[in-house]
């Protein structure tokens, strides 16, 4: 085979699955581990946005509504009846300390009317009367005298005098009586009456004070009572509203058009399995809905290989169900991290997902899970020397090819640059224009077999290292 120049393609190749660039997947958002299901769209089907997939028993929550129902009903009319005590509250206790107010008034009134009004009046009168009974007293011992020198001339008779003598005694002791009237009332009554009408002034002032504090904790106490049935009413609408909300989730509808897939991944557990009359768990995945019209496929890149993978390179996609369909790709994301769930099962050798996007759907039905080959294309190098990847092989880390020449087939130690899966670039070791052979792997093996018994002979010798065509880096 002639060493020639050209453009070497470097593409990375792997096995993949095909899956929906956007899957909703149908989540039981109920509570609990006992959510039966009663109705489940038979898998395979087609459903629209909006189809109702997935139904559950709702007899419990129905029960529970129609309770809540009434405790909602019972706690509103608890708010109107609560709202009308305030109002009574308020209108009892303003009443009450009016009446106490007036009671207050009146008595400041009655103690400012007997001090400065009622007693100045009496005492005055009294004393006015006091006057008229000592003018009397006056004029009757004048009488007396009278009567006295006029006896003594014998105009008149002794029993004159003596009448004259018991006016004027019975003029004094009314004259003495209406003076002790005067200190009485002075004295004795004026306190009396002053204390009592400011003891019931005092107890109209207690009163209305007692009057504020019974409105104002009836009010708050009323009050209280009217906040706390809101409250309760509030509880009790949120609790209705969280079984409406439940009874809402006992239907999940398709978010999008799609073919029904049951998430069946508790295989083990046929009592989880995903079926009519099954029970399943809060946050239970059901369903999943892949959208056909969008398409990817996700691979996972050797470790060696991930450095050459960039979003944005092209891709060519061969689906196993449609062999004779090359479908356009290109490089979506790569994962920064290595696949943890995959060590175990490549024998610890470190993966990266990388997922690349359909740029064109073809007219084939496409599912997803399909098994898919995808080769990305990393690059290119033009004009550079290429041999097919059989004309060189590796021996203790060196690369060697067969030059056909007229003497025999000549070895030469190459250095060797990118390769793909055909062809491999010659740095250096090889001209354009010369024919190598293309079972370069016997042929090392064959010329180095004597090299490596003569170095078993050796006593410093080491075990022969095995040849092999070179692979990509």
């Amino acid at each position: 085979m002639l060493v020639s120049r050209g453009t070497l393609r470097i593409v990375v190749t792997e096995r993949g699955n095909l899956e929906s660039v956007k899957t909703v997947d149908g989540i039981c958002e109920l509570g609990g581990y006992q959510n039966k299901i009663i109705q489940l769209t038979p898998e395979g089907n087609r459903v629209e946005k909006g189809d109702i997939v997935c139904r559950f028993d709702s007899a419990e929550i129905d029960k529970n509504i129609a309770q809540q129902e009434i405790k909602a009903k019972q706690a509103s009319a608890k708010i109107e009846t609560s709202r009308q005590e305030v109002e009574i509250a308020k209108n009892k206790g303003e009443s009450e300390i009016i009446a106490a107010t007036v009671e207050l008034q009146l008595g400041e009134l009655d103690l400012e009317m007997y001090q400065k009004g009622t007693y100045i009046f009496e005492t005055d009168e009294i004393k006015g009367d006091i006057g008229l009974k000592a003018k009397k007293v006056e004029e009757s011992k004048n009488k007396l005298e009278q009567f006295q020198n006029l006896l003594k001339k014998g105009f008149k008779s002794p029993s004159d005098v003596r009448a004259a003598q018991s006016e004027l005694d019975g003029d004094e002791l009314t004259l003495q009586g209406a003076k002790a009237k005067l200190m009485v009332k002075e004295k004795y009554e004026y306190k009396r009456k002053s204390t009592e009408y400011k003891s019931k002034v005092d107890q109209s002032r207690k009163k209305v004070a007692q009057a504020t504090a019974t409105e104002k904790a009836s009010v708050a106490k009323a009050d209280s009572e009217y906040e706390s049935a809101k409250a309760t009413s509030t509880i009790e609408d949120q609790q209705l509203k969280e079984y409406l909300n439940q009874k809402a989730k006992t239907i999940i509808k398709a978010d999008q058009a799609g073919i029904v897939a049951y998430a069946n991944e508790s295989w083990y557990d046929s009592s989880r399995q995903v079926r009519e009359g099954a029970t399943v768990y809060s946050r239970q995945k059901i369903f999943s809905l892949p959208d056909l019209s969008s398409m990817q496929v996700k691979v996972s890149i050797h470790e060696s290989l991930i450095k050459k993978i960039k979003p944005g390179q092209l891709a060519e996609i061969r689906v196993d169900a449609f062999p004779n369909v090359i479908i356009v790709g290109k490089v979506k994301t790569v994962s920064q991290l290595a696949d943890s769930n995959r060590g175990w099962m490549s024998g610890g050798v470190k993966e990266y997902s990388t997922v690349v996007a359909i740029e064109k759907m073809p007219k084939e039905e496409l599912r997803p899970g399909m098994t898919s080959e995808v080769k990305i294309m990393v690059g290119e190098l033009p004009s550079v020397l290429l041999v097919p990847v059989q004309a060189v092989a590796m021996h203790k880390g060196k690369f060697y090819a067969f030059v056909v020449t007229s003497n025999g087939a000549e070895r030469r130690e190459v250095k060797a640059g990118e390769t793909n899966e055909f062809q491999i670039q010659v740095l250096s070791g090889l001209k354009e224009g010369e024919t190598v052979a293309l079972d370069a792997r016997s042929r090392v093996d064959e010329e180095f077999k004597n090299e490596e018994k003569d170095e078993l002979t050796k006593p410093d010798s080491k075990a022969p290292t095995s040849t092999s065509t070179p692979k990509q880096p």
